[in-house]
């Protein structure tokens, strides 16, 4: 391993030796000392991505609860966990999520991007497209990180769970409770599915909603619309409406319903 390490390139031990050490406790495991060496040295190191100078082996537990607010930090955090294949496809979720609303919001994005730089900037750096990070972001948004972890223990791919995003149901409920749902070959849940069947699904759930639409549209009673004409003008009942809706200034129609439903409150009175 060490003959195979790139020169000049640091290691756990080159750092962590010359860290200090208190003589009163007792030694801690491997593990803890890798992460407590990786974080002395992210906070006093010079290199421009302290995670991504250092090997993956000693950084796979750093996952921070609180994101970076300002835009270094979110590119150096972003790289951070690429490089992590374990963790990467939620955290990925979570920082762009985090990014975005940092980038988008109207209440801050002026004063953000006019210190930060742009959205655009930011896409730049991490190499990345539109697409491919308002992907990530709405799995994040439409999922939450519980949901996610369930789909990568079911090796459930992006690409499937991409297909949930346009679903016609609560795909959280899809998700979470194994709804089976018909297909041609039996039937399935949405994780054993392959793509071409949850688009199957998906059409006929839309054609069932669509179907369901035009039996409410059809079976709605609409209103009845009455019309009342007066042969002779010169009628008492047609001269008194015509005035009173010159009176009150509307119409003739409205004033004869309005004579209607006066005249039925006083018959059920």
């Amino acid at each position: 391993m060490t003959r195979n390490r790139k020169k000049h390139t640091p290691k756990i031990s080159t750092f962590s030796a010359n860290l200090p050490v208190n003589q009163n406790q007792q030694a801690t495991d491997s593990r803890t000392e890798q992460v407590e060496a990786v974080k002395e040295f992210s906070a006093t190191t010079t290199v421009t991505n302290p995670y991504q100078a250092l090997p993956a082996t000693g950084l796979s537990r750093i996952i921070t609860k609180k994101l970076p607010e300002d835009m270094d930090g979110i590119v150096q955090y972003y790289n951070h966990i690429d490089a992590i294949q374990a963790t990467s496809f939620v955290e990925k979720c979570r920082i762009l999520a985090h990014a975005n609303s940092l980038f988008r919001d109207p209440e801050t994005k002026k004063e953000f991007q006019k210190e930060q730089g742009t959205w655009k900037d930011f896409l730049n750096r991490i190499g990345m497209s539109q697409p491919q990070v308002s992907r990530f972001v709405s799995f994040w948004n439409t999922f939450g990180p519980n949901i996610l972890e369930k789909t990568l223990e079911q090796d459930f791919s992006a690409t499937k769970l991409a297909e949930l995003l346009s679903w016609p149901e609560d795909p959280k409920l899809a998700l979470l409770e194994n709804k089976k749902y018909y297909t041609a070959s039996g039937d399935k849940t949405v994780y054993e599915m392959t793509r071409e069947e949850l688009r199957e699904v998906k059409r006929m759930l839309i054609e069932r909603q669509e179907q369901r639409v035009l039996e409410v549209e059809t079976n709605s009673v609409k209103p009845m619309r009455v019309q009342i004409r007066f042969a002779d003008l010169t009628d008492p009942l047609y001269v008194g409406l015509t005035q009173a809706a010159k009176k009150e200034h509307v119409s003739e129609d409205e004033i004869i319903k309005r004579a209607l439903d006066q005249y039925l409150k006083g018959y059920q009175d």
